[in-house]
C-alpha cells in the first residue's frame, strides 16, 4: 500500500515537471510502444556487437604489432560484429522510421477530424492557410523527433553504460575522464537547444503568417490586377519572404554551432584518453614512472571505445534541435486539439432533456429560441432574441453587419455551445440534441461556396457517398438536382460537362453558376433543413434575382432560414425578420418578438 502511495506521488511529481507539449508528445510516442520496444531490442543488440567488434580488432592489431602475428578467427569475430552492428541499426532505423510515419499519419487525421467539428469556429485560432500549415508542415516537423530523438535517448542511455562496464575493470582513470567529460557534452546540448526552441517558434509564427497572406494574395489577384496594386502585394509578399529566410538562417546557425562545439568538446575527451594510453604505454606518466598501467591490448580495446563512448552523445546533440522544433510545433498543434468541440450531452442529464421536451412540446414549433444570445469577450456576438419557425416555413432574415445573422446561423449549425437563452430543436433542447444526427438534415449554403480540386461531379457528391444510412445518388438523381437549380444548361456547354476541373476558388464559373451548383448540392443531400447566409453576397442585382427565383422554387417544403439584407428583398417568404440591436422583429405584419 505504501508502495503504491509511493509511486501515485512520483508520477504526479513526474507529471509537474513535464510541460503540455512533452506530455503531448510522450502519449503520441507510446501509441507506437510496441515498436519502440522492439528498437531497443535492436539497440541492446547493436552496443554488445559495439564492444565485441571492439575487443576482437583490439586483439587482432596487438597480436600484429607484438608479435607479427594474424589470428583470422579474432578477425571473423570482428568482421562478424561489424555486420551484425550494421543490421541492429539498419533494422532499428526501419522500425523508427515506421513509428514516426504511422504517429505522424493519425495526428494528421485527427487534426482534420477535429477542425471538420470545429467548423467555423476553427478560425479564431487561425485563418485557413496557416491552419493547413500546422496540419501539414508541423506534423512534419514531428518527424525528426519521433524517428530519431526519441530513440537516440535510450540509446544515449545504454551505449554510455556498456562501455562504461567494460571499461572500468581495465582502467579506473580512463573510466573518470569518460564520467566527467560527459555531462558537458549534455549541459551545453540543453543550452542551445533552448535557444533552437525559441528560434524554431519564431520560424513556425513567420511561416503561418506568410501562408495567410500567400492565400490573401491568390484569392484577391484578380481585384488587385483591376486596381493596379500587384506591385505593392508583390513587395509584401516579399518582405514576408525574407523575414522568413532569415528565421530559418537562425534555425541552421544555431544547428552547426551546437554540432561544431559538440564535436569540439568529444574530441578533446578523447585525446585526452589518447595522451593518457599513449604516455602509459611509454610508461612516462609523472605518477606512474618505469611502468605501464594498461596492456596493448588494453589500449587499443580503450581506444576504440573511447569513440563509440561520445558518438551517441554527438548524435543526440545533433538531434535535440529536433526536439526543441518538435515541442515547439506541439504548442500550436494542441491549440487546435484543446480548442472546444460543441457535443451532445444526451445521456448527461435526462431529466433536463424531458423538461426542455415538454417546454418545447407545448409550444409546436419546430425550431424555437426564447432569449438567446451569445457573448464572447464581454460583448454580445448576438443580442437576446425570441422566435419561433414552423416546420416547413421559410424565414428572411435581414439586419445590417455585425447584429448577429451569421451567429445565429453558427448556433443553429451547432458550432457554439456557450450561449445564453433556450434553443429547442423538434421537442428537444438543443443542449441535448444528437449533432450527427442533426447535421445530416441540414443544408448550409456560406456567402463563399467552398470546393475542392477535383470534377464538379466530385464536388457535388462530396460526403455524400460516405454518409452513413444515406443512399448515394445514381446519375438520375444528379441530372435531376442540376435541373430544378437551372445548372444543367451552363454544365452541359463545357467541354467536359460534370468531369470539368474546379479549383478551389471555383475557377470558371461565375458567381451565379457555383451559387447554382451550391444549391444542387444541397438538393442532392435530401435535407430538410436549409440555413444560407446571404448567397447573393457579391452578385450583381440581376444575378441574384435569377438565385433567388431558383431558391424560391427548389425550397418549397423545405424549412429554410436565409439571411440577406434589404437590397435583395426576398419576397417569397413565409416570414420577414429584422434583428437590431435591440432584438428580433418581424416585418409585415408589425409584430414584434424581443427577449
Amino acid at each position: 500500500m505504501a508502495k503504491s502511495k509511493r509511486a501515485k506521488k512520483e508520477r504526479r511529481c513526474a507529471g509537474r515537471i513535464k510541460t503540455p507539449e512533452a506530455q503531448f508528445l510522450g502519449e503520441l510516442a507510446n501509441q507506437e510502444s510496441a515498436k519502440y520496444r522492439l528498437a531497443q531490442g535492436f539497440g541492446v543488440l547493436f552496443a554488445v556487437s559495439l564492444v565485441l567488434q571492439a575487443w576482437a580488432l583490439a586483439n587482432v592489431f596487438s597480436d600484429m604489432a607484438l608479435y607479427q602475428s594474424f589470428s583470422l578467427p579474432l578477425l571473423a569475430i570482428g568482421l562478424f560484429a561489424l555486420l551484425l552492428r550494421a543490421l541492429s541499426n539498419f533494422g532499428r532505423e526501419r522500425i523508427c522510421t515506421s513509428a514516426s510515419r504511422h504517429i505522424r499519419y493519425g495526428l494528421r487525421s485527427k487534426l482534420v477530424l477535429h477542425l471538420t467539428k470545429l467548423g467555423p469556429t476553427r478560425l479564431r485560432i487561425e485563418e485557413d492557410a496557416a491552419l493547413s500549415t500546422r496540419v501539414y508542415e508541423q506534423v512534419d516537423a514531428l518527424d525528426d523527433f519521433f524517428s530519431r530523438y526519441k530513440p537516440q535517448v535510450f540509446m544515449v542511455t545504454l551505449i554510455p553504460c556498456v562501455i562504461l562496464l567494460s571499461v572500468v575493470s581495465i582502467s579506473w582513470i580512463a573510466f573518470f575522464v569518460f564520467m566527467m567529460t560527459a555531462p558537458l557534452v549534455i549541459i551545453f546540448m540543453i543550452f542551445v537547444g533552448h535557444k533552437a526552441a525559441q528560434a524554431n517558434r519564431r520560424q513556425f509564427s513567420v511561416l503561418a503568417m506568410l501562408s495567410n497572406q500567400f492565400m490573401d494574395l491568390s484569392q484577391g489577384l484578380s481585384e488587385l490586377k483591376r486596381l493596379n496594386r500587384t506591385d505593392e502585394a508583390r513587395a509584401r509578399l516579399s518582405d514576408s519572404s525574407g523575414a522568413y529566410q532569415k528565421t530559418t538562417m537562425n534555425v541552421l546557425i544555431l544547428a552547426f554551432l551546437s554540432t561544431a562545439t559538440l564535436e569540439l568538446f568529444a574530441s578533446l575527451s578523447i585525446a585526452m584518453i589518447a595522451l593518457y594510453l599513449g604516455l602509459g604505454l611509454l610508461e612516462i606518466l609523472p605518477w606512474q614512472v618505469g611502468s605501464s598501467p594498461v596492456t596493448l591490448t588494453q589500449a587499443m580495446f580503450l581506444l576504440l571505445l573511447a569513440p563509440e563512448f561520445y558518438l551517441p552523445l554527438r548524435q543526440l546533440g545533433n538531434d535535440y534541435h529536433a526536439k526543441q522544433k518538435a515541442e515547439a510545433a506541439a504548442t500550436d498543434l494542441l491549440e487546435v486539439l484543446n480548442t472546444r468541440i460543441h457535443e451532445s450531452m444526451a445521456d448527461e442529464n435526462e431529466q433536463a432533456t424531458q423538461s426542455a421536451t415538454k417546454t418545447k412540446a407545448d409550444l409546436g414549433s419546430f425550431i424555437y429560441f426564447d432569449h438567446l444570445s451569445w457573448s464572447e469577450s464581454g460583448r454580445y456576438r448576438l443580442a437576446p432574441i425570441s422566435g419561433e419557425i414552423a416546420q416547413g416555413e421559410r424565414v428572411w432574415l435581414s439586419g445590417e453587419s455585425g447584429v448577429g445573422k451569421s451567429s445565429l446561423l453558427h448556433l443553429l449549425l451547432g458550432f457554439e455551445e456557450d450561449y445564453q437563452g433556450q434553443l429547442f430543436v423538434k421537442d428537444q433542447s438543443f443542449q441535448y440534441i444528437d449533432l450527427a444526427a442533426w447535421r445530416s438534415k441540414l443544408a448550409w449554403l456560406p456567402q463563399t461556396p467552398e470546393w475542392v480540386n477535383g470534377s464538379i461531379r466530385r464536388n457535388l457528391l462530396l460526403g455524400l457517398e460516405s454518409r452513413e444510412g444515406f443512399q448515394a445518388p445514381n446519375e438520375e438523381d444528379i441530372q435531376l438536382a442540376l435541373q430544378k437549380s437551372q445548372c444543367d444548361d451552363f454544365i452541359q456547354a463545357l467541354p467536359a460537362g460534370l468531369e470539368t476541373k474546379l479549383t478551389e476558388l471555383g475557377s470558371g464559373l461565375s458567381g451565379g453558376q457555383m451559387q447554382r451548383l451550391s444549391i444542387a448540392r444541397a438538393l442532392l443531400s435530401q435535407a430538410d433543413v436549409w440555413l444560407l447566409d446571404e448567397p447573393c453576397s457579391g452578385l450583381d442585382a440581376d444575378t441574384a434575382q435569377a438565385v433567388l427565383s431558383t431558391l424560391e422554387q427548389v425550397s418549397k417544403g423545405k424549412t429554410l432560414l436565409i439571411v440577406s439584407h434589404d437590397t435583395h428583398p426576398i419576397a417569397w417568404a413565409d416570414k420577414h425578420w429584422s434583428l437590431t440591436q435591440g432584438g428580433l422583429h418581424e416585418q409585415g405584419q408589425n409584430k414584434q418578438a424581443v427577449a
